[in-house]
């Protein structure tokens, strides 16, 4: 599991639950080690899949994340 943010250019899919500005924790897909799982609150049925070209990685917190 790995910190993330996302980029401006990502483009939400319908129901997706990801914006950008906070960091969520995700983690790389098995076989495709190019897109990142993301779960909300740990639920696997709010899931989304974001390409790492659409990510930063984001290990340290800011004042802005609340965490």
């Amino acid at each position: 599991m790995m910190w993330y943010r996302i980029k401006r250019s990502y483009q939400k899919p319908a129901g997706g639950f990801l914006v950008v500005g906070p960091r969520y924790r995700g983690e790389l897909l098995e076989g495709d080690p190019t897109r990142v799982l993301f779960r909300h609150h740990g639920d696997a049925r709010w899931t989304e899949v974001v390409a790492l070209e659409d990510l930063e990685e984001a290990p340290e917190a800011d004042a802005s994340d609340g965490d």
